[in-house]
């Protein structure tokens, strides 16, 4: 069974990226967009509102690579009618995360947010897990492109949550940076007075994101509920 997503962003970067990906998975097929342009002339449609789109297209998934205030708008729409979401929009606070798992437990809809769709980045974010159990002092160096929003990226307070989990453990500071060239590197430094430990995580491309991205789309029509952060299904 072919899987019919709506594509929310499908003209930024991330989504024209996707949208030519998924060209070549004979499973997925992108059979609507949103943008803040309509444009409903093109193979794909492409519909400025989340409710026309909705009633006019039939589709199984929604994805959204947007920007927060439109996102959880959009995808609190979505799981209220039943449909699952597969979110790489970062940027969102602690109460509207909370209002999308609600809507995701109400409805029994699937959902998987994740800050960042590398594998890499959930390699270091189980290493920070054991790095805890011997280092007690740590600092987070996020790099991107000048066109990311949010600061610090959402992958930044995702690393942090998983030092911050532990105890005794103290984030002196999350240091974001804004420059040409960059897509997105994310450092870890520990230390203490003795040694100091860096990890590191390097997007060279847009292709660091699409073997997570297939895999939650392979994988979310069996949840039910929200997930945050993509080991959760892995």
């Amino acid at each position: 069974m072919v899987k019919r997503i709506a594509l929310s962003g499908i003209t930024g970067k991330m989504g024209r990226f996707l949208l030519d990906g998924l060209k070549s998975h004979p499973d997925f097929e992108v059979v609507v967009g949103m943008s803040k342009e309509e444009d409903l002339s093109g193979i794909i449609p492409i519909y400025s509102n989340i409710k026309t789109m909705y009633e006019k297209q039939d589709f199984d998934i929604f994805i959204d690579f947007t920007i927060a205030e439109f996102s959880v708008c959009a995808c609190a729409f979505m799981l209220e009618k039943g449909i699952p979401i597969i979110v790489g929009t970062t940027g969102f606070n602690q109460a509207e995360l909370d209002l999308l798992k609600e809507k995701a437990h109400a409805s029994g809809t699937g959902g998987i947010i994740a800050p960042n769709f590398a594998l890499g980045i959930v390699l270091l974010h189980k290493c920070l897990g054991i790095a805890t159990q011997y280092f007690k002092e740590f600092a987070i160096y996020e790099y991107h492109h000048f066109t990311k929003h949010d600061r610090p990226s959402g992958t930044a307070n995702y690393l942090a949550e998983a030092i911050g989990n532990a105890s005794q453990v103290n984030i002196t500071d999350i240091h974001g940076f804004r420059l040409p060239g960059m897509l997105a590197t994310h450092t870890v430094v520990m230390s203490d007075e003795t040694q100091k430990v860096e990890l590191v995580h390097q997007s060279n491309n847009r292709h660091s994101f699409e073997e997570g991205i297939l895999l939650a789309i392979d994988r979310v029509l069996d949840l039910e509920g929200l997930v945050y952060g993509l080991e959760n299904v892995l």
